[in-house]
C-alpha cells in the first residue's frame, strides 16, 4: 500500500507520495491506483516526492489519468508546504526540480508561497480558431502562451455565440474540451482557459480552466493563471502584479517585469495547505 497525503493549491487538489528513496518506478500504475480509490477521483494529479541531483528536491507530477512529464504551478507550491509539514527541510528557500528545470520556491511571512518561473518559451497573440460553442460554428480570436506547459487564453468578451458577461456562463468542459482537442493543436493539444476581465484598473481577472490530462474543469490552475496574466499585458496593457480569482474563490497572483521587451521575474504566489 502506498501512503499518500492530500494537500490543495487554491484549489487544485493533489495527492503526495513519499519517493525519496526511489523505490517506487512504476509511477503511471501507482498514480492510477490511488485515483481509482474511494475519495480519491476529485484530485487532480500525483506528485512524488523525490530526490535530484541539481535542486533540493525534484516534483514529479502526474495528471490523473497517469501521463506525466508535466509542469505544475500549484504543485509547485503544494510540494512546498509538504516538504515543510513533514520537516523533510529547514530551509525557507528551496529549489525544486521539475520537467527539468529549476524553481524557486519560498514561504512568505503571510503563508503564501511564490514561486519563481523561467520567462514563457512561446506567446502568440490574436489568432483564429474555428470551433463549435453553441449551435453554431464561428471563428474564435485565440491567444497561446507556453510557460511550461501549453495553454490556449479565451477572452469571454471575445466569444460571438453565445454572448455572455461572466465567467460563470461558460461550459467550460464542453467548450474547453472542444479546444483542447482541436486539430490546430494536435498532437499534444492544449489547456483551456476562459477569461473574464474584471477591472483594468486593479489588474484583475476571473479565470475558469479545462486542464488536460485531468480532461475537465479544475478549481485552479496556475500555470493557466500565468498564461492569462502574461496575454492579459500583451494584449489589455494590465499592470503587474495581476490577481487572478480562480474557480475556487481563491486569488493567484501573477507578477513579472518587461526589460528590453522580455519578460524577467516570473513568479506565481498563493496559497497552499494539507487536507484533512
Amino acid at each position: 500500500m502506498v501512503e499518500f497525503q492530500r494537500y490543495s493549491g487554491a484549489g487544485n487538489d493533489f495527492l503526495m507520495v513519499n519517493n525519496l528513496s526511489g523505490e517506487l518506478t512504476n509511477h503511471r500504475e501507482i498514480v492510477l491506483d490511488l485515483i481509482s480509490q474511494d475519495g480519491n477521483n476529485k484530485f487532480d494529479g500525483v506528485i512524488f516526492v523525490e530526490d535530484s541531483d541539481i535542486s533540493d528536491f525534484c516534483m514529479n507530477y502526474y495528471n490523473k489519468d497517469g501521463t506525466g512529464n508535466a509542469l505544475c504551478g500549484n504543485g509547485l507550491r503544494c510540494i512546498t508546504k509538504y516538504i515543510e509539514d513533514n520537516n523533510l527541510s529547514d530551509k525557507n528557500i528551496l529549489t525544486i526540480e521539475a520537467v527539468s528545470k529549476i524553481f524557486k520556491s519560498e514561504i512568505l511571512e503571510n503563508g503564501l508561497i511564490r514561486i519563481d518561473f523561467p520567462p514563457p518559451e512561446k506567446i502568440k497573440l490574436k489568432f483564429k480558431l474555428k470551433v463549435h460553442f453553441s449551435e453554431w460554428w464561428q471563428l474564435l480570436t485565440a491567444h497561446y502562451a507556453d510557460v511550461g506547459s501549453p495553454h490556449i487564453v479565451v477572452f469571454i468578451k471575445d466569444i460571438e455565440i453565445p454572448l455572455m458577461k461572466h465567467v460563470y456562463e461558460v461550459n467550460v468542459n464542453e467548450w474547453g474540451r472542444n479546444i483542447r482537442m482541436h486539430k490546430d493543436l494536435m498532437p499534444e493539444g492544449a489547456n483551456v482557459n476562459f477569461v473574464e476581465i474584471i477591472s483594468y484598473e486593479r489588474s484583475e481577472l476571473s479565470i475558469r480552466s479545462f486542464e488536460r490530462g485531468v480532461e475537465a474543469e479544475t478549481l485552479a490552475c496556475g500555470t493557466g493563471a500565468l498564461s492569462a496574466a502574461i496575454i492579459s499585458y500583451a494584449i489589455y496593457d494590465f499592470v503587474t502584479p495581476i490577481k487572478v480569482m480562480t474557480q475556487s474563490g481563491e486569488y493567484l497572483t501573477v507578477d513579472f517585469e518587461v526589460v528590453e521587451g522580455k519578460i524577467r521575474n516570473l513568479s506565481l504566489t498563493g496559497s497552499a495547505r494539507k487536507m484533512i
